[in-house]
């Protein structure tokens, strides 16, 4: 994965060694992709294939496992386009059904399970078809979530995501339990409110460059807000990113339209929590919003989006492969001026 940075005139520098900023203090919005000579002579010459865990993905995307965000359309539009829906947690039995459905289907996706109970509802997955599971938490630091991931993957053989961290210590920890992909942000989410409640977190470029450093594979999940953000998140050595506010209010998100709008809510906010019957108790606080979002259209026109930014960034570096990018990619650091020439300013 690329870590270099321009300076100017040739020369570059390699993160974490940057001289005019902490190196991790960086989101998506504090760097931009340097264009380079290139032979692409298409974008249709740019192949977004990669692998992740059992399946090979022509878009390196994943729904993020939120339950007004990712359910059964969803994960069979993204499967129809060469990406990878979730199955967020909830009703066991439904998910266990619909798990069995897919699977006679050969419909890939990511079955979200909670750390309670984690190996044996792994096991009843496994026993309806699944290959790949994610055991869904907020924080994947703790030992006991490290502890149940090798658990069922010594003794189910089953792929396990666990998440979610955000440094280098944590990276290698996941290696060390043999956790196959790690989930990657902490408090970046669209509909996330960890950082101002819990004041933890790293910026989530920084948290990319942090645990890809530990050569562990990684879904970059959260701070997305445009296109050129899923460019720079696997420019950085993502394998996939995952996308949760940018689907939201989609025709394949769960939920009604209701005045032009759908319901959208993160998984920390007080109203799921009060749904799933979880009581704060004064130990725990919401980390999260609901709110209403427009209505988008379909889910496709999203994603469609998402990967003709992420083909022509990787023309623009002279990358024909998801591999060849994250060798040539050159970062440069943004001002704030920047920022808004970046942005289209014609009624300014």
């Amino acid at each position: 994965m690329s870590k270099k940075f321009y300076q100017a005139l040739g020369k570059t520098e390699t993160w974490p060694d940057l001289t005019h900023t902490a190196p991790t203090s960086l989101s998506y919005s504090d760097v931009i992709l340097l264009p380079q000579n290139s032979t692409i002579k298409s974008r249709s010459d740019v192949s977004l294939e990669v692998q992740f865990g059992p399946y090979t993905l022509t878009k390196p995307i994943i729904s993020a496992p939120m339950d007004t965000v990712s359910g059964e359309k969803m994960i069979r539009l993204l499967a129809e386009m060469g990406a990878l829906g979730s199955l967020p947690t909830g009703d066991l039995v439904t998910n266990l059904a619909l798990c069995d459905q897919l699977s006679h289907e050969k419909i890939p996706c990511l079955y979200a399970i909670s750390l309670k109970d984690a190996f044996k509802t792994a096991k009843q997955f496994q026993d309806r078809g699944a290959e790949m599971i994610l055991i869904d938490i907020a924080y994947g630091g703790i030992d006991l979530a490290k502890k149940v991931a090798q658990e069922i993957k010594q003794k189910l053989k089953l792929w396990v995501v666990l998440g979610n961290i955000a440094t280098y210590e944590q990276a290698l920890d996941y290696k060390k339990h043999q956790v196959d992909i790690a989930r990657v942000g902490i408090g970046p989410g669209g509909l996330c409110t960890t950082r101002l409640v819990a004041g933890s977190g790293l910026p989530q470029l920084s948290a990319v460059f942090e645990t890809t450093s530990a050569g562990i594979p990684i879904i970059a999940d959260g701070g997305i807000k445009h296109p050129g953000d899923v460019a720079k998140a696997i420019a950085a050595g993502a394998t996939t990113v995952m996308i949760g506010s940018l689907l939201t209010g989609t025709e394949e998100a769960p939920g009604e339209v209701i005045g032009g709008k759908k319901y959208a809510r993160g998984q920390a906010s007080m109203d799921y929590m009060k749904d799933r019957g979880i009581s704060q108790s004064g130990f725990r606080s919401a980390e999260g919003i609901s709110t209403m979002v427009p209505f988008k259209g379909s889910a496709e026109l999203v994603i469609n989006d998402i990967v003709g930014g992420l083909r022509s960034a990787m023309s623009y570096s002279g990358a024909s492969s998801i591999a060849e990018f994250q060798k040539r990619a050159i970062f440069a650091l943004v001002s704030e001026s920047a920022r808004g020439e970046a942005r289209p300013h014609i009624l300014e």
